[in-house]
C-alpha cells in the first residue's frame, strides 16, 4: 500500500485535505501515534467521517495505510510537504535595482555594496529628475516620497554619491552630469 502517482503530494490537494477540520483532526491523531477513531483519540468520528477523513488525507499523499499484524494502520508520509512544495512554480528571483524595490516599486531597503547602492541611485535619479531639469528641495522631496518611507536620507545620499547636484543654500537639485561637469560654474555644492 505504497504511494503511486494518485498520492503524490501536491500543494493544492494537500492544503485542501487539512483545510477540512475532520481532516486535521485524524492527522494530527496519526502524528501523535494514536490510532484514528481508536481508544485513546480523543472524541469519536463516526465510522463514516472518519473514512472521508482518512481519504482525503490519503488521496493528499499525506498519509498512508500500511499492513501490519492484520491491521490496517496509517502513517504520515513524511517528505509529504516537501515533495508537495516541489510542485509549485518557484518564485522568480529578482535582478539588479528589482531586489532592493517592493512589488510597487518603493525602496524596500539598501544595498551593502556600494557599486549596488550606485545603481539603486542612479536609478532613482533618473525616475525623479530629467536632465535639465532643476527643482526646488520641497519637489523633489515629494517625488522622492513615492519611492520611500525617508526621504531625508534618501536625498542625502543621491547628494553624497554624487548622483545629484545641490545648490549650498538646498535652494535647487539637479542630476550630476556624466561628463564630470556639475552645469553650476564648478559649484556641486556638496
Amino acid at each position: 500500500m505504497g504511494s503511486d502517482s494518485s498520492t503524490t503530494p501536491d500543494a493544492r490537494r494537500l492544503l485542501a485535505a487539512l483545510a477540512n477540520a475532520e481532516a486535521r483532526r485524524v492527522f494530527a491523531e496519526i502524528s501523535i501515534g494514536t490510532t484514528p477513531g481508536g481508544p485513546l483519540a480523543p472524541g469519536k468520528l463516526s465510522p463514516a467521517k472518519l473514512q472521508r477523513a482518512l481519504g482525503l488525507l490519503t488521496e493528499a499523499g499525506l498519509v498512508e495505510a500500511v499492513k501490519a499484524e492484520g491491521n490496517v494502520r496509517y502513517r504520515i508520509r513524511e517528505h509529504a510537504f516537501r515533495v508537495a512544495l516541489a510542485t509549485l512554480s518557484p518564485t522568480p528571483r529578482r535582478s539588479g535595482v528589482e531586489r532592493f524595490l517592493t512589488t510597487d516599486g518603493r525602496i524596500d531597503r539598501y544595498p551593502a555594496r556600494e557599486a549596488e547602492l550606485l545603481k539603486l541611485l542612479a536609478w532613482v535619479a533618473a525616475r525623479i529628475l530629467s536632465s535639465s531639469e532643476r527643482v526646488a528641495e520641497r519637489e523633489l522631496n515629494e517625488r522622492l516620497a513615492g519611492l520611500t518611507d525617508d526621504v531625508p536620507m534618501l536625498r542625502r545620499r543621491l547628494v553624497d554619491y554624487g548622483v545629484v547636484i545641490r545648490k549650498p543654500d538646498g535652494s535647487a537639485y539637479w542630476l550630476a552630469l556624466e561628463d564630470g561637469e556639475d552645469g553650476e560654474d564648478g559649484e556641486d555644492g556638496r
